[in-house]
């Protein structure tokens, strides 16, 4: 059992004021590094007061790291027999899902669009991780009495590329750019992006559209952005060549300005983000070396050439934005060195 874990439980039964953030920093290191003891010490802790939401931070490394035999603890303690989710723990039906313990997968797929929000999240994504043959029909009904509609469980449309076909997506951008509220526009980006690779320019498409406001933080829909353009293949390389092979003259100074505010949010998840909802996603394997040469190198000593430097040139040099990427030059420069120090801890060399 590792040492993080090992204080985890000490934190947890000191009686003591829980920071949070203390907490998921913790856990953090536990859903990357940890085994299934680990998992199971914090599931045993998750038990003790599982509406705590000091608790439900737990379930990261618990989904990460758990087993079969956990899953299915899991599931008789808090599922079976259950009438309804009103009584089950926060998060329980997406780490069932998530460890693909199936015999949950018929009532994952009933409450799906329940009266019970956080339950019909939970349960959306839990069933993205199932095999959801034998229920096709009754998840795209679901689904189709959602589509077009301005507010809807957010999660539904993760769905799609279980119960649909690739043909779906043109709805599914419609939906979101026309009708879909921005609170609710998380599961439409992520939705897309699980039909695979062929999605790259429909979420690049996504990313720099207004209408989308995909780099919402306060929406959380930045997050699922993140991981949508991950899951798809598409890179900071390919966002930042993009950024500056646009003409401004036609796009405008205003667009400029919102796609180096998406390109931004990006960044800050690559920075801090390391959470795994979905366990099957493709994460950025870019380095941060690479992302500082894409970002803030020049290609001679002669000309600022850099995001930076072409940065100044369209938008002069006091606009805002660049002291937001000076900030974050910053940062992408301790991301270096920790990943070449990890480099060397792994390797020796």
């Amino acid at each position: 059992m590792m040492d993080t874990t090992t204080r985890l439980v000490e934190m947890l039964g000191s009686g003591k004021k829980l920071d949070a953030s203390i907490i998921s920093a913790n856990t953090d290191v536990v859903a990357q590094y940890g085994t299934s003891e680990d998992a199971w010490e914090l599931y045993r802790l998750f038990v003790d007061d599982p509406y705590h939401y000091i608790r439900g931070l737990l379930l990261q490394p618990i989904m990460r790291c758990g087993d079969a035999a956990l899953a299915q603890d899991m599931y008789e303690r808090y599922v079976r027999n259950q009438a309804s989710p009103e009584h089950i723990p926060d998060g329980v039906l997406h780490v069932l899902g998530y460890l693909g313990y199936a015999e949950a997968t018929a009532d994952l797929v009933a409450w799906v669009n329940g009266q019970y929000g956080a339950a019909s999240v939970d349960a959306c994504m839990g069933l993205v991780h199932l095999p959801c043959e034998s229920y096709r029909e009754q998840l795209a009904a679901e689904l189709e009495k959602a589509v077009d509609q301005s507010l809807f469980n957010e999660f539904l449309p993760l769905l799609s590329f279980k119960c649909t076909q690739a043909d779906i997506v043109p709805r599914l951008v419609h939906w979101g750019e026309q009708h879909a509220s921005v609170d609710c526009n998380a599961g439409i980006i992520a939705g897309i992006a699980l039909f695979g690779e062929a999605q790259k320019d429909t979420i690049q498409s996504i990313l720099w559209n207004p209408l989308w406001e995909a780099h919402g933080t306060a929406t959380g829909s930045c997050v699922w952005s993140y991981l949508a353009m991950q899951h798809v293949g598409l890179t900071f390389r390919e966002l930042i060549w993009d950024l500056q092979s646009c003409d401004v003259s036609k796009v405008g100074v205003q667009a400029l300005e919102y796609r180096l505010d998406v390109l931004y949010e990006m960044l800050e998840l690559k920075l801090g983000y390391t959470a795994r909802p979905i366990r099957f996603a493709r994460s950025n394997e870019e380095s941060f070396g690479q992302l500082y040469s894409d970002l803030f190198s020049w290609s001679t000593e002669h000309r600022d050439d850099s995001m930076m430097g072409w940065m100044t040139e369209q938008l002069g040099y006091r606009h805002r934005m660049l002291d937001q990427y000076h900030e974050l030059r910053k940062r992408v420069e301790m991301k270096m060195v920790h990943e070449i120090e990890l480099r060397h801890v792994r390797t020796g060399n």
